[in-house]
């Protein structure tokens, strides 16, 4: 297991998985071939269950797609947008609907896809007469609850009520009605703590420890869980649970953080292609040309395209805040690109030297969570939350103290710094949803001209309603 995250030949990683997979990326489209299930080849040894769970995290990388994520949702949000715009561009205008559903396969697929895996593995490995210990079994056990709990939350959180899949038999999954989010959310957090149970504090060493779970990395999203779902004691306790391990900081260099050495990375996605050490390189390329390392600042190169800031985004940040100036730029036309992506896949030798996966957890969002919940409980620790949001503004942004002292107040400047934190992080589409606020907030915004309150949850793919029958589309779709 300690050397489950070792660079591994792709094509032994694809010829394992191939044993046990589809050719189709969606499993719930059409059975899998009895001919695929060969789990006495995966299973008959120690090296083949090794080569198989690397493969399934990086089949779970394929859901953020290499910075593609936060394209497609930071578009949803209000945060980027084309400049100048395209009637292609369905997202940032929000006229998607069921005849572009489509658009949105892979975000339905690509989660099924892994959960499928997940579950081949939860299955097998308890039957397997491979000789492996006890603590290794439930390392192994234990990864796959993680990734089968973060794949079903990445679908509660785009499409609402999901198929709850819990076996591997796809005759039988891909005729699962939708769950409520309820029950999806109890499964959850049965696999989490599970997996905490099982997952040790850091069960590999150096920096490959962040690109796998540990019993932190599945408490931080429990804690990430618990705010979605309005517990608020259990998300305090969670966060603080992570906050108070000491394996993070707070990185104050700010070109630092998420980066793949970076102290304050939880868990992130290793890349998805073998001779690009950079996880992010899609968004690096698209969201900010990749020419931009190769001229000195400021940026000449005339360009203009996906990822360029709303106004409104670029208003949200205050005057002196060190996050913009420092993590953002300035193209010929006056469009605003980020730079938390630096290495484009021209960039080889620089990701090479430092290389960067795409940050899932961090702890920043941890002292976030906490004091959202601080505000949010029962009884109230407005001190308290304003002390763990002013560590963030203060460390990251190099800016004062908040002057919220109401819980009204503290809530609003909660919104506004997780947003400027988190920009261009794949942050905001979810924090406007799950507050309720992605009504009242993008149909103000003026590149919006489809929105309607109906879409804060995305259309269920329509192929995925043709083959199963007991889909049922999201209202107004």
């Amino acid at each position: 297991m300690k050397h489950i995250y070792k660079n591994i030949s792709l094509f032994a990683i694809v010829s394992v998985l191939s044993l046990f997979t589809t050719s189709c990326e969606d499993f719930l489209v059409a059975p899998l071939p009895p001919d695929k299930i060969t789990t006495d080849k995966v299973f008959g040894s120690a090296s083949t269950i090794e080569m198989a769970m690397l493969g399934i995290y990086s089949k779970a990388s394929n859901f953020y797609g290499a910075g593609g994520i936060v394209y497609n949702t930071e578009s949803l949000a209000d945060n980027l947008s084309r400049n100048p715009p395209l009637a292609m561009d369905i997202m940032s205008n929000s006229e998607y609907d069921l005849n572009t559903s489509e658009s949105f396969s892979s975000l339905w697929s690509r989660p099924y896809s892994v959960i499928y895996e997940a579950n081949v593995m939860l299955e097998n490995l308890p039957v397997s007469t491979t000789k492996l210990s006890t603590q290794i079994l439930d390392q192994y056990l234990a990864q796959n609850l993680f990734l089968r709990a973060l794949m079903h939350f990445e679908l509660l959180r785009l499409f609402g009520d999901v198929p709850l899949v819990l076996k591997s038999d796809p005759a039988e999954s891909k005729l699962l009605a939708r769950s409520p989010k309820a029950e999806v959310y109890a499964s959850i957090i049965t696999d989490l703590k599970d997996a905490i149970n099982k997952l040790p504090e850091t069960n590999i060493s150096g920096m490959d420890a962040r690109r796998c779970a540990n019993k932190n990395v599945a408490k931080a999203l429990l804690a990430r869980v618990y705010l979605h779902m309005g517990d608020w004691a259990n998300a305090e306790a969670s966060a603080t649970e992570v906050i108070s391990s000491g394996k993070y900081m707070l990185e104050a260099d700010l070109t630092k953080v998420l980066m793949r050495r970076s102290k304050e990375i939880i868990f992130s996605m290793d890349g998805t292609m073998a001779d690009v050490p950079n996880s992010c390189w899609y968004y690096a390329m698209q969201g900010m040309p990749m020419m931009y390392s190769f001229f000195p600042e400021p940026y000449a190169w005339e360009y203009s395209g996906w990822g360029c800031l709303t106004q409104s985004a670029i208003n949200e940040f205050e005057s002196g805040d060190q996050r913009f100036s420092t993590l953002f730029t300035y193209s010929a036309e006056e469009n605003v690109f980020t730079l938390k992506y630096p290495h484009g896949m021209l960039d080889q030798e620089a990701a090479d030297a430092d290389p960067q996966d795409f940050c899932v957890l961090r702890l920043a969002e941890m002292y976030l969570i906490r004091a959202e919940a601080k505000v949010r409980k029962s009884s109230p620790d407005l001190t308290g939350a304003a002390a763990d949001l002013n560590l963030i503004r203060n460390t990251h942004g190099k800016l004062g103290n908040t002057t919220a002292t109401t819980q009204a107040a503290l809530l609003l400047a909660l919104e506004h710094e997780n947003r400027v934190e988190f920009m261009c992080e794949s942050h905001r589409w979810y924090d406007l949803v799950r507050t309720g606020r992605a009504d009242a907030v993008l149909s103000k915004e003026s590149n919006k001209t489809g929105w309607e309150s109906h879409k804060s949850l995305l259309p269920i793919p329509a192929k995925e309603l043709i083959v199963n029958n007991k889909l049922v589309q999201n209202p107004g779709y």
